[in-house]
């Protein structure tokens, strides 16, 4: 992998929302849990598409594996946003919420940066 641009470095800060589909296991507050899927994710946070809308400001965890790496990412984030009705069936976010990460930390940040950066270098070609 080649080393960033600045512009790619902050884009992949948080600018921008990288397509990414995979199951997720979600754990809200009070123990319980549930499977869904992630469709975006940044070094910010991630959209989790569930047809539950939790309270904003619940906070989560998010588990999830990127592809080729091992071990699952787990990361504590807060619920931002809820899309509980899909407008377009075709150009719009599924039902679900919006996950702002919280204290995210090194290896979960590289691991997400490197789905991001994958993704810019793909649109280049």
């Amino acid at each position: 992998m080649t080393v960033p641009k600045d512009a790619e470095k902050r884009r992949a800060g948080g600018a921008i929302r990288v397509p990414f589909v995979r199951r997720c296991q979600i754990d809200f507050q009070g123990g319980r849990s549930a499977s869904a899927f992630i469709v975006n994710i940044n070094v910010l946070g991630a959209y989790v598409a569930h047809d539950v809308m939790p309270p904003l400001g619940q906070e989560v965890v998010c588990q999830f594996q990127v592809p080729g790496r091992e071990g699952v990412v787990r990361i504590d984030g807060v619920v931002a946003w809820t899309n509980p009705v899909q407008e377009h069936p075709v150009h719009s976010l599924p039902p679900g919420f919006g996950i702002a990460f919280r204290a995210l930390n090194d290896e979960p940040r590289e691991r997400i940066e490197v789905v991001v950066f994958d993704y810019l270098a793909r649109q280049k070609n």
